[in-house]
């Protein structure tokens, strides 16, 4: 793509970009290194202002990495989703513009004639989404794990006997399993216990679909590759945006006949965008280092919480198998005011509850050194 014409369109790529609540003009570290950026800890990523997305896929531009698509094949999308089929451990991978669609997409296939799928009770497919695979995909989501990170192979077996033994005997077609589970603090489910479901699923010809829309974190915290979780699966879901900073995007990764002609089915529900460049280019860009950056990152963001820990205002609350989401416990009588002091200072938190805020540990952790955030913490309880 030229840059010229890449200009003429530089205000619309700009307004996809996701918003944050950041200082403007403040360029990532990635991109100039003599710059430094705002230490996002409410991202899952880097969380790139408008500016700094342009200015990327402006870099991306000069440097001709940017080869257009049309309707979402073609040019640099394909080079994105052979990327991610490599490092999912899988055949193919096609781009969708939701993660959404992408885990509809896979349980729909998937089950094709078995219309019952296995999900988590706290799972985002099943909570979040408004019903949209009972409505648009004629799917019966099953939950099971009430309240819990991963439901048990014990419960599968009885789910799937209870279908088989009704008055009219009925086939579970697919199992879906998310990983880590958002809804419970990205908390991990343990490839042990996945890999018992995936050789049962396996021996009952049931499909796997792995929504991994942050395995790579995941990844990072286990030394266990997104390959090597791929492999249990049939299918693997993960997100452009959340990890690899695009402004939108997921890819789902499967065997080349799953993969094949997918795209017509990803038109049909709407997901064929014209031109997907702007999301591809970014998430490509970023897809090789993410892994090494986040390990970086929270090396350092554990010396930050041991710092800050000294401090007898200051607790650290960790999760039960977790993996970037950490509580920092605070005692003091008004926390948005500490939340505006680090704002100022270019530390971005959430709204903070009654003891404290959560927050998330990412590459832009590694934009300021650590004592400086520790500082910067322990100067806002002031």
């Amino acid at each position: 793509m030229d840059r010229r014409d890449f200009v003429k369109i530089g205000g619309m790529l700009a307004a996809t970009a996701a918003p944050l609540s950041v200082l403007p003009g403040i360029r990532s570290t990635r991109i100039y290194d003599d710059l430094k950026g705002t230490v996002n800890l409410t991202s899952d990523g880097l969380g790139l202002t408008p500016e700094e997305y342009a200015n990327l896929l402006m870099k991306l531009a000069d440097e001709g990495k940017i080869k257009a698509d049309y309707y979402s094949n073609g040019g640099v999308v394909e080079e994105l989703e052979y990327k991610f089929a490599q490092l999912l451990g899988k055949e193919a991978a096609v781009f969708m513009p939701t993660g959404t669609l992408a885990n509809q997409m896979a349980a729909r296939q998937l089950a094709g004639n078995a219309k019952r799928v296995i999900v988590q009770e706290q799972s985002h497919f099943y909570n979040d989404t408004g019903d949209c695979a009972q409505t648009l995909s004629g799917l019966n989501l099953i939950p099971l794990g009430q309240n819990a990170v991963e439901f048990t192979l014990e419960e599968v077996m009885h789910t799937v006997a209870m279908t088989k033994g009704g008055r009219v005997s009925t086939k579970v077609g697919a199992i879906s399993i998310e990983t880590p589970v958002r809804r419970k603090h990205d908390q991990i489910s343990s490839f042990e216990n996945m890999k018992k479901i995936s050789d049962y699923a396996r021996s009952e010809d049931i499909k796997m679909h792995l929504d991994g829309a942050r395995l790579f974190v995941q990844s990072a915290h286990t030394g266990d590759s997104p390959a090597k979780y791929g492999s249990l699966f049939d299918t693997v879901y993960t997100s452009l945006w959340k990890c690899f900073n695009a402004a939108s995007g997921a890819i789902l990764a499967g065997s080349n006949e799953f993969s094949k002609d997918l795209f017509h089915v990803r038109r049909m529900f709407g997901g064929g965008l014209p031109y997907a460049w702007p999301y591809a280019a970014v998430a490509l860009y970023y897809a090789d280092g993410f892994i090494d950056e986040y390990k970086t990152s929270f090396a350092s963001a554990e010396k930050f919480f041991n710092n800050i820990s000294h401090d007898d205002r200051i607790k650290i609350q960790r999760f039960e198998n977790g993996t970037h989401i950490v509580k920092i416990l605070i005692d003091h009588p008004d926390l948005n005011k500490v939340k505006q002091s680090l704002e100022k200072r270019n530390i971005m938190l959430g709204a903070p509850d009654q003891d404290g805020f959560i927050v998330k540990i990412n590459p832009s952790f590694n934009r300021e050194s650590t004592d400086y955030i520790s500082d910067s913490f322990l100067e806002a309880l002031k």
